[in-house]
């Protein structure tokens, strides 16, 4: 906590130092199978074979709860030790409804949305606190503070934009 203790201080000193451009590098390898790379991380992505991939990695929407699931578990813990509240475990179900028909609605004709419905995540706190602070912990740290969380409630504008170009490999 010391080193998010000297981000906060240096935020508040030069709020400007805190907009940051994440980026990362995404290649197709052959049918669904992709391979991202960001900082120096590799994350395998791919579809399950009943939708034509070969079941190597987790599917997109999968990544999108994982990447939920270990912002909120990210905020709860730094919201725990804000309030000098010790845990001994996180842990969360993390799971969403979606519809296949919306990936293939030009094939099917349908008006459904390829996105997720809904989105659940249950949290299981195991604190020396009363409830109502785990509570207060878990809400801060899953609702106010986590971008991801963030980012799936409220808009977000998305460019695709296509370069003729092919970059060379990485």
């Amino acid at each position: 906590m010391e080193r998010v203790r000297m981000t906060v201080n240096a935020l508040r000193k030069n709020p400007g130092e805190g907009l940051l451009t994440l980026s990362g590098v995404t290649d197709w390898n052959e049918g669904a199978h992709s391979t991202g790379l960001f900082r120096n991380f590799v994350i395998a992505a791919d579809e399950t074979e009943d939708v034509g991939g070969t079941n190597r990695g987790p599917n997109p929407p999968e990544l999108v709860l994982a990447a939920l699931g270990a912002c909120i578990t990210v905020g709860i813990a730094y919201s725990a030790a804000e309030d000098g509240v010790e845990l001994r475990s996180i842990e969360l179900d993390v799971e969403g409804d979606i519809d296949l028909k919306g990936f293939f609605k030009r094939d099917l004709n349908a008006d459904v949305r390829p996105g997720f419905q809904a989105i659940r995540v249950t949290v299981w706190v195991d604190a020396d606190a009363p409830p109502g602070k785990v509570a207060e912990i878990v809400r801060r740290g899953g609702e106010e503070r986590s971008p991801v969380t963030d980012m799936l409630v409220n808009p977000v504008p998305v460019t695709v934009r296509l370069e003729q170009k092919v970059p060379a490999k990485r």
